[in-house]
């Protein structure tokens, strides 16, 4: 018996190192960093309500998501151009098309950078394109890269927490981290991520929205591969629908993103 005991600790495996949440972190920018963005996209949104309608309405010249307590889904298509932001999405109740910059339309890590930077569900519009209005026509093929992730996630604008092991909305393994401001700035909303393990990419991307719009509560966005490249492929707003401060209804609104393409020339 003695030596049987012996035995079984000679041979038990060594204890996994700790995870280090700020250098795991860290490498996840730099391999989303790195990534290559599609010229165009086009895409198909259905968002499911539980509790919670989401629709279109413009407000000053601006396209805002309109959250009620409906029960209507939503049905949008959407064409994105990627250099300058710009989406057209049509409302396939009405067959009304509206133009907008706003990043909640936009599937590629452009448009994550935008929300990390304005803030999701912000006023977003007009935007900057990225290249210049004398050189308006963007390259072909996927040469657009991620710029300047690392000013608006670093760990320097955030605290960043292992919360252990993950799954990935794609079902790939992963590891889950939580982040709250340094500075408790309003504006530093990301509060959450997921990191895909196999390729070290953000596989989930949560937000703490307060009363922007009258809405208070999370946006997740979920991410994998889609035709060669990490794209928004569903995510879920969970929150409560507040009026002059006062909290009035709470629900959750679920979308996908189905049929995206990626053609060379689309005109917007």
């Amino acid at each position: 018996m003695i030596f049987a005991v012996v035995l079984a600790a000679q041979t038990a495996s060594p204890s996994p190192p700790p995870i280090d949440a700020h250098d795991l972190y860290v490498a996840a920018i730099r391999a989303m960093s790195d990534l290559p963005q599609p010229s165009y996209v086009t895409y198909r949104l259905v968002g499911e309500n539980d509790g919670m309608q989401v629709g279109l309405t413009v407000i000053d010249g601006n396209l805002w998501l309109g959250m009620s307590n409906g029960g209507e889904p939503s049905d949008w298509s959407v064409r994105h151009r990627t250099f300058d932001y710009k989406s057209i999405v049509t409302d396939a109740s009405t067959g009304k098309e509206y133009a907008t910059a706003r990043s909640f339309f936009d599937p590629t890590w452009y448009g994550t950078e935008r929300a990390l930077r304005l803030g999701m569900l912000n006023s977003q519009d007009p935007a900057a394109p990225h290249r210049t209005e004398e050189d308006p026509t963007p390259p072909p093929g996927p040469t657009l890269r991620t710029i300047a992730v690392t000013t608006v996630m670093s760990p320097s604008i955030y605290n960043v927490e292992d919360r252990g092991p993950a799954t990935c909305a794609n079902g790939d393994p992963g590891r889950a981290l939580h982040l709250w401001s340094r500075a408790r700035n309003v504006m530093h909303q990301l509060s959450d991520v997921t990191i895909d393990l196999s390729s070290m990419q953000f596989c989930t991307m949560r937000y703490s929205v307060a009363d922007t719009f009258g809405y208070h509560g999370i946006v997740e966005q979920h991410f994998a591969n889609v035709g060669g490249y990490w794209m928004q492929t569903d995510g879920l707003l969970d929150g409560t629908l507040r009026f002059m401060g006062v909290a009035m209804h709470h629900g959750i609104w679920r979308y996908r993103l189905t049929d995206m393409r990626f053609p060379q020339h689309l005109s917007i």
